[in-house]
């Protein structure tokens, strides 16, 4: 753990300080107005403030209480223990009193007023409240004041902001980003993106109470354990220690019975529609829980109102006695409209009815476990499907069960069921579900090619057997929509063994079949995406990936089941084309819906992040990414890109200089099982073979990755044919230029015209030509490629010997290489022997010598007595003859 002072209460609040020591020097204000919930750190917010503002007036700490709030000057106890009684009552002797202590060890005048720091406003009483606005109007001190909302501010101080003499900072709850940064600084180590936006879910961002239930994790609570060096969560939900428990419930003491009921009726039925929870709560009660913003109000026709802290919730939840939660429960059960529910308002239902011992009838508990599944809630999941006992529902409902075993990682348990409800099998709906189940089982345990047809194989017969039977009920229609399904799944297991003859011409003709269905559609959408990124066509191929998307949207909760595979395969065409802004809104879209699969979902995010980060050269960041996305889909990952990552992960931490861990990752890669995608292991391995170049371990690793890129190109793999290729130039293996122009033809993207734009250049040694095409390619994010396509434009021109023309590249080579994370690898910051046999002169030595000790130019300006301009002259041409682009490589040769 690290330490756990004023560095942790201030993550994210540096820029607020900021702007409040600013406002608080403006002579012409009258102060700062703090407003924020409780536990958002004000306090803390305040203390930073006034150590920043090196006030030479006296601070006087004022703070509020509702023990005081009835008694006059109550706040101002402690500035008048000097007066007598008589005097205790007079404003004037306490108005006096005050005076003293503003001015009290002045000697002189003084630069500025007295400063009143006011905690807990909203607690003062009317007097005390008063007499401080008073001295403040008279410039007699400024004031900083703390205040849980507006609406609670004393008049006086209301007036003055509503003057624009106190300036108001709204203090918010902690974003994603300051909760991951919270969370690492407590936990001491890193961790998973999905687990801090679920932390940020459940504590609404509120510092204090996340800063508490992250510390209660290292005490045994088992909410958060570490596995690989990384933080995540060990359970769905929170729970709740003594410690933030009392802090909750410190905060809910002081409100009415009516209020407290109320909030026990949100926190159990949350969201609830409003119309549903005014018929069974105080409607005044209601509306001042929405003022102290206790409850929140959202959106749409039906305005579910939700707690603005969910772990009210699980405070609330814990402490309602179980008869009067079933109580409750029924009486909002009677309010509700079953037809008006969202999916989660369905599920709630289901799990009250089972809770309160009246459960829905068995197509009601089916359907509940289908959507549960769908969003990853798998306990339900489970309680539903056990509770199914009708005869022709039970092969349906062990289905479900085994949906939910396997999403909890009981794989074998899963299959074995699986295979049971398929022995006995007589529906077609349920064959086709069970088939794409035990795929989806038998690829996340890595089951062989062979064991995938199986499925397909015996899914097959099983509708022949079915078309002949005579007591079938089975229509014509039924029958050809499960061939399409068949097909589809041919087709996808085609791409999976990295065979692409005929599949495009197959889902094409799928997806146009008058026969077809939402379902059949969307898959063969899918797969097609898949296909069309594999083949250069990633802008096509997310069209494709999009339109299966808003198909499933729509359809709601009958197509659920495909959203994750479908989301996977979304973001990776997208990334293929160089959209990562457009993958990132996908990702907060589907993971603001669905918080049961944040982990999943963030875990793209950060292979999406990893991604961009690596194309700008922000190679340190794209490591982490990486890492984080491995242990993220490691035990959920649909689109089976665990064997990339590792490969990726392996080359950013290369490039970013970690080399112990790139080889630990290249080890791992090597040990791990060969199931999966074809496509997915060929990927790793283009990446382990340029990292094992990069390191310099493997002889002949360079004349490896022109290999792997034949294989992709003659495997009509051309996205991982490019891929292989583009690293071999990124080492700067000129022999990639000309097959890259081959392949290259036909692709989408600008990320591809900049690469083809380059590689015809190269060929024809077009040197201005090169320099555009790296320049766009910087443009459009590939900051990584514009640093190595300018090396190499350097490296020609020194053959050419244009040294004219070679300075401008070197002067933005040098600025890319300040911007560059990770050290300068392969001889990309070579230069032509023209240019680095030039022995440095001796006031080029000096100059080095002292970068070398940390001098800044304008130190080196002021050491030699010469101008900034000039060292930065020496610089470049130092540069240039040492074939280096940082100050950070600076060495004599």
């Amino acid at each position: 753990m690290t330490d756990q002072g004023s560095a942790v209460d201030l993550v994210g609040r540096a820029p607020l300080v900021r702007e409040i020591v600013t406002a608080l020097g403006d002579t012409g204000g009258f102060g700062a107005m703090i407003v924020g919930g409780a536990g958002v750190g004000k306090t803390a917010v305040a203390r930073s403030v006034v150590e920043h503002l090196r006030w030479t007036a006296p601070v006087l700490r004022v703070t509020g209480g509702a023990s005081l709030r009835r008694i006059p000057f109550g706040a101002l106890a402690p500035y008048l223990h000097t007066l007598s009684g008589s005097e205790a009552a007079s404003p004037v002797a306490i108005l006096r009193a005050m005076m003293g202590h503003l001015t009290a060890g002045g000697t002189g005048r003084a630069q500025h007023p007295a400063l009143l720091v006011i905690d807990d406003a909203h607690e003062l009483d009317d007097s005390t409240s008063a007499l401080l606005a008073q001295l403040v109007s008279a410039r007699r001190a400024k004031v900083l004041l703390m205040i849980r909302h507006t609406l609670t501010v004393p008049a006086e101080f209301r007036n003055l902001s509503a003057d624009g003499l106190l300036t108001r900072f709204d203090l918010g709850p902690l974003d994603t980003d300051a909760v991951t940064t919270l969370c690492s600084q407590v936990l001491g180590g890193p961790v998973l993106t999905g687990t801090t936006h679920a932390l940020a879910l459940a504590t609404g961002g509120n510092p204090l109470f996340l800063r508490t239930l992250v510390e209660q994790s290292l005490v045994g609570t088992g909410y958060l354990v570490r596995r690989n060096g990384v933080w995540r969560l060990a359970d769905e939900q929170p729970r709740v220690h003594l410690r933030l428990g009392d802090l909750i419930r410190a905060q809910l003491r002081l409100r009415s019975a009516a209020d407290l009921k109320a909030l026990e009726v949100v926190s159990l039925a949350e969201p609830i529609a409003l119309d549903a929870v005014a018929q069974v709560v105080d409607a005044d009660a209601l509306q001042r829980l929405r003022d102290d913003r206790l409850i929140a109000v959202g959106p749409g026709p039906e305005a579910p109102v939700s707690l603005e802290h969910p772990l009210y919730g699980e405070v609330l939840r814990c402490q309602v006695p179980a008869a009067r939660s079933l109580l409750i429960r029924r009486r909002v059960l009677d309010v509700l409209d079953p037809g008006s529910q969202s999916l989660e308002g369905f599920l709630r239902t289901v799990s009250w009815g089972l809770d309160c011992g009246v459960p829905p009838d068995d197509e009601a508990l089916l359907k509940a476990a289908v959507i549960a599944n769908g969003l990853r809630h798998h306990d339900l999941a489970l309680r539903a499907a056990r509770a199914v006992s009708a005869p022709g529902l039970r092969e349906r409902a062990l289905l479900e069960v085994a949906r939910a075993e396997g999403g909890r990682g009981k794989l074998a348990y899963a299959q074995e069921l699986v295979d049971e409800a398929m022995r006995r099998c007589t529906d077609l709906r349920l064959a086709k579900d069970a088939t794409l189940l035990s795929l989806e089982l038998k690829l996340k345990s890595r089951a062989s090619d062979q064991g995938l047809r199986d499925d397909v194989d015996r899914w097959r017969s099983l509708i022949s057997r079915l078309q002949l039977r005579e007591d079938s009920r089975v229509t014509a229609e039924g029958i050809a929509q499960s061939q399409l399904g068949c097909r589809i799944l041919e087709c996808h297991l085609s791409l999976h063994e990295g065979r692409f003859d005929g599949a495009e011409e197959e889902l094409r003709a799928i997806i146009a079949d008058p026969q077809g269905t939402p379902e059949t559609r969307a898959g063969a959408m899918i797969v097609l995406a898949e296909l069309l990124g594999s083949t250069g066509r990633s802008v096509e191929g997310s069209t494709y990936s999009g339109m299966a998307l808003d198909i499933i949207e729509a359809e709601g909760a009958d197509l659920l089941g495909y959203r994750g595979f479908a989301v996977g395969r979304h973001l990776i065409t997208l990334s293929q084309s160089g959209r990562g802004a457009e993958a990132t809104a996908v990702i907060q879209a589907h993971s603001g819906a669905n918080p049961f699969s944040i982990v999943y979902f963030a875990g793209l995010g950060d292979v999406v992040d990893g991604i961009t980060a690596l194309r700008a050269a922000r190679n340190v960041e794209a490591r982490d990414r990486f890492l984080l996305a491995l242990e993220a889909l490691r035990e959920s990952d649909v689109t089976q890109a665990t064997t990339l990552l590792l490969g990726l992960g392996a080359y950013a931490c290369a490039l970013a200089g970690d080399t112990a861990r790139a080889s630990a990752l290249m080890e791992e890669f090597e040990r791990a099982p060969k199931g999966g995608s074809r496509t997915m292991r060929l990927g790793g391995r283009i990446f382990v073979t340029a990292t094992a170049a990069l390191l310099g371990d493997v002889p002949g690793a360079r004349a490896d990755l022109l290999t792997l890129a034949a294989t992709a190109e003659k495997d009509q793999m051309k996205e991982l044919a490019v891929t292989a290729l583009r690293l071999s130039l990124l080492l700067g293996d000129m022999d990639a230029v000309a097959p890259l122009i081959r392949v290259l033809q036909g692709f989408e993207g600008p990320a591809a015209k900049d690469l083809l734009d380059f590689a015809v250049a190269a060929e024809a040694k077009d040197v201005d030509a090169m320099a555009g095409a790296a320049t766009a390619a910087g443009a459009h994010g590939n900051v990584s490629f514009e640093f190595v396509g300018l090396s190499l434009v350097l490296q020609l021109l020194g053959e050419q010997g244009s040294t004219r023309h070679a300075r401008v590249i070197q002067r933005r080579l040098v600025t890319l290489g300040e911007q560059r994370q990770g050290p300068i690898s392969l001889p990309l910051a070579s230069t032509s022997p023209a240019m680095t046999t030039s022995r440095l002169t001796p006031t080029e030595r000096t100059i080095v010598a002292l970068v070398n000790e940390g001098y800044s130019n304008r130190e080196i300006a002021d050491a030699k007595s010469v101008s900034v301009r000039t060292v930065e002259g020496h610089l470049y041409r130092i540069f240039a003859k040492l074939g280096v682009n940082r100050r950070e490589d600076l060495r004599e040769p």
